[in-house]
């Protein structure tokens, strides 16, 4: 077994996502430890691969697909993954990236780490930590030194990094469709255009406590000033105030904008284990408290009905003073 790495690059839109360029600069980082290469692998998309190379790429595969299924792509890694002969296989740790690797750590007999925050070498193997509780405990984890190591890596862990490679080997295959049994029958996109969760740089969130009337119109309001995606908790999403892919949190996204805005979120274990790699956190929430205040750099207790009418004017003023 070499000890290269193999990087899937999940994309929108042909576009490489923010936490894949973060895993891909990652590994190069690791690679050079062990004077190894890292192989960039694309599915179903064509982008620009010198965003690869100058990630950290050193080698890219790309691989042609018409439609999205995690077992198909999981199968894809696999084959590269054993003709290649590489030592670690990584993804960012999204919805789709979690699905994947389980899969693909079954068909490689071995284990996936998820949510893998730090990563270090340690006698030519990894070791890898996790937050896992809802984010209160932090695990270490390490795989056999004769398995392939699989992990997905949370959001935000890891600085992308540009300029590491000028250039990177290409390489086009052609790797026969799996069957599977499972049958998609719809698919639910953001809109185009919109600004997805993972690789926003500001997140206005809209918890239980901002839901209601005039409350959500203001959350909202703000969401718009900012041109910032807006989000939900588990119970905003429950109520279908907004969308699945809205949620933030233990069983939804987890995110790590440079700024995040929480209006009336009380800040449960669970979407705050969603949100902890965030540069700078503001809550607003009447019950001074609420457990999000733990986490803030900024918290303002009082109604949002009442604050967010203020917020948001000042934020305009600031916005137009640029």
């Amino acid at each position: 077994m070499t000890k290269d790495f193999l990087v899937y690059i999940e994309t929108k839109d042909n576009t490489p996502i923010k936490g894949s360029l973060e895993v891909l600069s990652k590994a190069h980082e690791l690679s050079r430890k062990l004077n190894s290469k890292v192989i960039a692998v694309v599915i179903g998309a064509n982008i620009d691969k010198s965003t690869l190379a100058s990630n950290g790429a050193d080698y890219t595969v790309s691989v042609k697909r018409d439609e999205f299924n995690a077992r198909d792509y999981a199968s894809i890694i696999e084959k590269i993954a054993k003709e290649k002969d590489v030592f670690a296989v990584f993804m960012a740790g999204t919805l789709d990236g979690k699905d994947i690797s389980a899969y693909v750590a079954y068909k490689l007999d071995t284990v996936a780490v998820t949510d893998a925050q730090l990563i270090e070498i340690e006698e030519d193997i990894l070791k890898f930590t996790s937050p896992t509780y809802g984010a209160t405990v932090l695990t270490e984890s390490k795989i056999n030194s004769d398995k392939i190591q699989v992990a997905t890596i949370r959001a935000g862990s890891f600085e992308k990094k540009d300029n590491l490679n000028e250039n990177a080997i290409e390489e086009e295959v052609e790797i026969e469709k799996e069957e599977t049994i499972t049958n998609i029958k719809n698919v639910f996109e953001e809109a185009k255009g919109s600004i997805s969760l993972e690789d926003a740089e500001i997140i206005v969130t809209c918890g239980r406590g901002a839901s209601k009337g005039e409350g959500y119109e203001l959350v909202n309001d703000l969401a718009n000033i900012l041109n910032a995606p807006i989000s939900g908790t588990r119970p905003v999403i429950d109520d279908g105030i907004l969308p699945k892919t809205s949620q933030i949190g233990q069983s939804g996204k987890i995110v790590a904008p440079k700024l995040y805005i929480g209006c009336g979120v009380s800040g449960s274990v669970q979407h705050v284990s969603g949100i902890q790699s965030s540069n700078f956190i503001i809550a607003i929430n009447k019950d001074e408290d609420a457990p999000i205040f733990n986490i803030s750099d900024i918290g303002i207790v009082g109604d949002c009905e009442k604050i967010l009418p203020i917020f948001n004017e000042e934020v305009k003023k600031i916005i137009s003073n640029k």
